[in-house]
């Protein structure tokens, strides 16, 4: 994979705020400061875009790149939109940005994050204003509706995402980069350490089962003999073509890394809105991706709001939205869109403990992980315990509550709990 070497800018402010912590607790917190921060930043040469580059190096003045470009400090003369770059290229304009139509771009409109920890000024995000959409509508609007790649137009494609996963999976079992986005998930959805490790585990593990020919095998036809010589039925596996993916908070890398890249694989082309509050750990995906040899007019990255991203997929058409989120927007874009969305959203998940007892110390920790872990936040959190009379003359309660007990917000492993 070459050197592992520099960063990508728009973190470096951020880098001096990092205090996370391991699941050693106080003794285990790690202060991330600007001389030691990891991230992603992409390369030029011959005055184009060669690749995205994963690197570490010092964070000082000089250690700056710009969010634009990828290269030199703020306002230095290496950026190669010239002075018109220049002008807009200072130390208080770092932030997320987007990318629609091959290229990284920033927004009139920013708004600002706050710190779930502390509450204060976190990050700036470059959301898109409902008259900023257009460049979003005209790309989809591109791409036909069998897509970019089929079973009979580029089927090469199948093997470049064979690689492409083999590669983004190899990054990921790196420790430094699983590390890195471990600490970044932990960072804008606190979580523990664990948990936020096994989201990264989870996606690196997606990768390597779509490496070599396992793309190609996905798009594999089926035929059926006819009923008379010459006859017979063939079906393949299709792309929709122009899609999009709107993906919550509480999984900022799991979520739209799968269902991303699944539709990257059969050929369609998405663009992707992940929350805002966590999206700056996608968007160091999507470069991290675009490193591996993701073609980076394949994906359009949006922040907006809901309001917005309702009037885009509106205009723009889309063939088919995957939707996980809230059961309210849910049921309003099965309106909106006419059926043609497919959707996850909110569950209520029931744990039904039956009249035999055994293993109460297994049972009672099974009840407290999906309870609490992660604060509740996932699609399998138990929401309400049933149990048999039975189980009240065991320690099952008092275990549970000395298991909840241990939890505290200094390790993250556990954070606000919202109740019914």
């Amino acid at each position: 994979m070459g050197k592992i070497g520099a960063v990508f800018a728009g973190f470096a402010d951020l880098a001096s705020q990092w205090a996370v912590h391991t699941p050693g607790g106080t003794a285990g917190r790690v202060q991330h400061t600007g001389d030691d921060f990891v991230g992603f930043r992409r390369g030029h040469r011959d005055g184009g875009v060669a690749a995205w580059r994963f690197e570490r190096r010092k964070m000082g003045n000089r250690g700056r790149f710009c969010r634009f470009c990828g290269l030199g400090p703020p306002g230095s003369g290496s950026c190669p939109e010239g002075t018109a770059g220049r002008d807009r290229h200072t130390g208080d304009d770092f932030g997320r940005v987007r990318a629609v139509q091959g290229k990284w771009t920033g927004s009139s409109n920013w708004s600002t994050l706050l710190d779930p920890l502390n509450g204060e000024q976190f990050i700036r995000i470059a959301e898109v204003g409902e008259k900023e959409i257009q460049p979003f509508v005209e790309s989809l609007s591109k791409c036909p509706k069998h897509g970019l790649h089929n079973p009979f137009k580029s089927p090469e494609r199948y093997l470049l995402y064979g690689d492409i996963s083999t590669k983004a999976a190899h990054m990921l079992s790196l420790p430094k980069v699983s590390n890195f986005f471990t600490r970044l998930i932990q960072r804008v959805s606190p979580k523990s350490y664990q948990q936020a490790l096994g989201e990264v585990q989870v996606t690196q593990k997606f990768l390597e089962n779509f490496c070599g020919d396992q793309v190609r095998f996905l798009a594999r036809l089926f035929a059926v003999p006819g009923n008379h010589l010459g006859q017979q039925s063939h079906g393949y596996r299709w792309p929709y073509g122009p899609v999009a993916i709107i993906t919550p908070f509480n999984f900022p890398l799991e979520i739209p890394v799968l269902q991303l890249m699944g539709a990257l694989y059969m050929g369609n082309k998405p663009i992707l809105k992940v929350d805002s509050k966590v999206s700056i750990v996608m968007e160091q995906m999507m470069r991290l991706l675009h490193y591996c040899g993701l073609p980076v007019e394949d994906v359009d990255f949006i922040n907006s709001d809901g309001k917005t991203m309702n009037k885009l997929l509106m205009e723009a058409n889309p063939r088919m939205t995957l939707f996980t989120g809230s059961s309210r927007v849910a049921e309003k874009l099965a309106v909106d869109l006419k059926g043609r969305v497919k959707l996850e959203d909110a569950g209520f998940d029931w744990k039904i403990l039956g009249p035999d007892v055994n293993e109460v110390a297994y049972v009672s920790w099974v009840c407290d992980q999906d309870a609490y872990a992660c604060s509740g936040q996932k699609c399998s959190a138990q929401s309400v315990l049933f149990m048999h009379e039975n189980w009240s003359s065991t320690s099952l309660l008092s275990k549970m509550k000395d298991l909840a007990d241990r939890r505290k917000l200094e390790d993250l492993t556990v954070g606000p709990v919202l109740t019914c």
